[in-house]
């Protein structure tokens, strides 16, 4: 069965709604799910799925500290073949999601969209969100 593993950091947990959305999404594809907050993740985790989604909020115009930390041990990992997803939440700009996309390309990942919410996700957003979920699911499947 295809597998979608979701790494997110969260401060005031809007990414992290996201991230249960993104979820909600790839499951009613029929996939399955691996949900982690970023200070529980395991990066052989990745080894194993066939899309990766990693988000996180912006944080001082960066990701958070945790997430580019977990990142920065993803060097020597190969994602060749792997679709992936950057999503986060934001106030002003961009830049963590970015850089997620940034790094996770270069691990030879293929990136399908960065997924950015201002703020809190409301009902609109987290649709948004379980969407993005469906579409790399269903990029998965095939």
């Amino acid at each position: 069965m295809p597998k979608l593993v979701i790494i997110y950091g969260t401060g005031s947990h809007n990414t992290e709604r996201m991230a249960v959305a993104i979820e909600e999404g790839a499951r009613a594809e029929g996939i399955e799910t691996v949900l982690r907050n970023v200070n529980d993740a395991n990066r052989d985790e990745l080894r194993d799925a066939d899309a990766v989604a990693v988000g996180s909020p912006n944080y001082n115009h960066a990701m958070m500290p945790t997430v580019k930390k977990f990142l920065g041990g993803l060097s020597d990992l190969d994602l060749s073949g792997k679709a992936g997803l950057s999503f986060g939440s934001y106030g002003w700009s961009f830049e963590a999601t970015q850089e997620i996309n940034r790094i996770l390309t270069a691990c030879g990942m293929e990136m399908v969209q960065d997924l950015n919410i201002k703020r809190m996700p409301g009902d609109e957003e987290l649709e948004l969100c379980r969407r993005a979920g469906s579409l790399l699911a269903s990029k998965i499947k095939k």
